[in-house]
């Protein structure tokens, strides 16, 4: 049990809202704007496996790197911690993305050869296989070069949700591409308060982050700027892009941002320990916003 649980750590399944909600999200919409249309059970588990698999797989990669160039140390908080408390070997944790991504190519080779149109997903299987295995694989290593939010912003929003979409109903549209954006600013929050957060110990070891070249007061109002950003974006989609008004209940996760964003604003008071966590605290934010948002479209 201890290694099962070991191996889930490496993994770190806190974060898999991220990649649950894309499929979700873009399945919903299908069905929405496909009256008649059935929800494909087999293929909906296949890409929800798919993406989970590879976001796993680019979790663990990115604690490899990160170990290798000295950003997760000890001391540090952006990782999962089971190789700098030497739970895992690398070699060891360099298992988990060999099975995600296997699986995630696994499950997307089949969709492709099932689908009539599938050869039309490859732009995008290679588009997310290119953002999740270089995100800090050498020689691109997106994230060390301040691209980062960018990644996590398009791999988690709009390629996922347009995927799943074209899963459903055979073909692209437009609204997924668009719908998605909400919650994909909320991804890039996530990252973005983590490297907030990390800003001293980053700029020791000589990447790249937005946070970084933002400094701290920059920084502060970068992430200001995509919670609020989020709530703004739905309330335009609302207005020029044909989305329910009943997506205006995702205000209802306003006070969880209004006291995140007083939680970065108090960062030097909070104290670093306190302040440690601010990545998962805004996980949770995306995770209820991402909630409200699914149930307004199944209304």
């Amino acid at each position: 049990m201890k290694n099962i649980k070991i191996w889930l750590r490496a993994a770190r399944p806190w974060s898999f809202t991220v990649s649950v909600v894309p499929p979700v999200l873009g399945s919903i919409i299908a069905l929405n704007e496909n009256p008649g249309l059935s929800l494909n059970w087999p293929r909906f588990l296949l890409t929800l496996t798919g993406c989970v698999a590879a976001h796993a797989a680019a979790n663990a990669f990115s604690d490899y790197f990160d170990y290798k160039k000295g950003v997760d140390r000890p001391g540090t908080y952006g990782s999962s911690g089971v190789l700098v408390e030497n739970l895992l070997t690398p070699k060891q944790l360099l298992i988990v993305p060999a099975v995600g991504f296997l699986t995630a190519a696994a499950a997307g080779l089949y969709l492709m050869a099932a689908l009539p149109n599938g050869t039309a997903l490859v732009w995008l299987a290679l588009s997310g296989a290119f953002l999740g295995f270089f995100y800090t694989t050498p020689p691109f290593a997106i994230k060390y070069r301040a691209l980062g939010d960018i990644a996590v912003f398009l791999a988690f929003g709009p390629l996922m949700t347009l995927g799943a979409y074209f899963v459903q109903a055979g073909d692209y549209y437009w609204k997924p591409f668009l719908y998605a954006i909400p919650a994909a600013i909320l991804v890039a929050a996530v990252l973005h308060g983590n490297n907030l957060r990390d800003i001293k110990a980053d700029s020791a070891t000589g990447i790249k982050t937005v946070a970084i070249l933002l400094k701290d007061a920059g920084a502060k109002k970068m992430y200001y700027a995509l919670l609020t950003g989020s709530y703004a974006a739905t309330v335009l989609l609302v207005i020029f892009a044909g989305l329910t008004w009943f997506s205006l209940l995702t205000f209802l996760s306003l006070p969880l941002a209004i006291k995140l964003i007083k939680t970065v604003r108090d960062k030097k008071t909070a104290g670093e320990k306190d302040f440690a966590s601010i990545d998962a605290m805004t996980a949770r934010l995306h995770s209820a916003f991402s909630l409200l948002f699914i149930i307004a479209l199944l209304i």
